[in-house]
């Protein structure tokens, strides 16, 4: 087992190598695309459109606190709603600042935690709002590929759909199934880490329950949707801000399935990832990697530049912590 200065070392190795793929794979774009045009279209920026992105985009996170609220209420876990939206803020800060985009959702459930002592229920409720997101993206593309697919007549992205929505379906079947749960810590224990096998079991019965929670799991999928909905308008309006003509449903499609590849720890904030699969569904639909790429880069500052907010909301909440008896 590695001290803690050895994990140290690992995840700050880990740290430095995802920032230098990150910035590699951006690079690599970047070369093999005209920087003039990159340019040309910002400096052409409609900034009304962008500041409208802006606040699409707050609002849709605000969508994301009712929804959390309405899973831990579900748990009889009652934080008041502003406290609720410091912590979802402080989380989207971490979410950009940390290498992995659940590092912000590990921070949010450990401060809910701090105040509740109900840690399983806490992560639980994370885990929950996230699967549903998954749902929701998966609903939206697989019924989007319906109409985009008469025009793009492409297999790659029929079958990148039909991927994602299987491996969705299969993580709900995986935690619903008892069976694939006792299979689960049967290769825990062949594998030598049968020490975590109570507390996963205990996390695992955890999410189960909300099973039982139909309603508060119907709200929470509906609010995806809605949620979802938004930040594909938004990644809409962004390419309307840069006077780029792209068909709104294949947004509906392609926005998805760049969310999911962003998701891969294998970067800093999806950075190059989210460019790189920019580059390669929207050139199928007539936009060059100019285009594309500076669409990519014009939602990453407006993901940023909101995420930005979660800084003041960390001082915020560590502020009001100190006051709190």
């Amino acid at each position: 087992m590695l001290n803690p200065i050895n994990r140290s070392a690992a995840k700050s190795w880990q740290f430095w190598l995802k920032l230098a793929g990150s910035l590699a794979l951006l690079s690599f774009l970047l070369a093999r695309t005209d920087l003039h045009a990159i340019g040309t279209l910002f400096r052409s920026l409609r900034f009304p459109i962008f500041f409208a992105s802006i606040f699409l985009y707050i609002l849709a996170q605000m969508l994301s606190v009712v929804r959390w609220r309405c899973l831990l209420l579900a748990e009889k876990i009652n934080i008041p709603f502003w406290r609720l939206t410091l912590l979802y803020f402080e989380g989207m800060f971490f979410n950009l600042m940390l290498p992995t985009s659940i590092g912000g959702d590990v921070i949010r459930g450990y401060r809910v935690f701090q105040m509740t002592r109900r840690d399983k229920a806490s992560l639980a409720s994370i885990l929950v709002e996230r699967l549903s997101g998954f749902v929701a993206l998966a609903i939206i593309a697989c019924i989007a590929m319906i109409p985009a697919y008469t025009y793009l007549n492409d297999p790659v992205v029929v079958w990148l759909v039909v991927m994602a929505a299987t491996g969705v379906i299969g993580i709900v079947a995986g935690l619903l199934s008892v069976r694939l749960q006792t299979l689960f810590f049967r290769v825990l224990n062949g594998v030598g880490l049968g020490r975590f096998h109570e507390r996963l079991e205990q996390l695992h019965e955890s999410i189960r329950r909300y099973w039982t929670h139909r309603q508060a799991l119907l709200q929470a999928v509906g609010l995806s949707l809605i949620l979802q909905s938004l930040v594909i308008m938004i990644f809409y309006l962004t390419s309307r801000a840069l006077n780029l003509s792209v068909d709104v449903r294949y947004f509906f499609l392609f926005v998805p399935l760049i969310n999911v590849i962003s998701m891969l720890p294998v970067s800093i904030a999806g950075i190059g990832l989210r460019e790189g699969s920019s580059v390669y569904f929207f050139s199928k639909v007539g936009l060059d990697s100019a285009g594309a790429i500076s669409l990519s880069l014009l939602f990453f500052a407006v993901t940023a530049l909101c995420s930005g907010l979660g800084g003041i909301a960390f001082l915020v909440g560590h502020s009001q912590h100190r006051m709190d008896p």
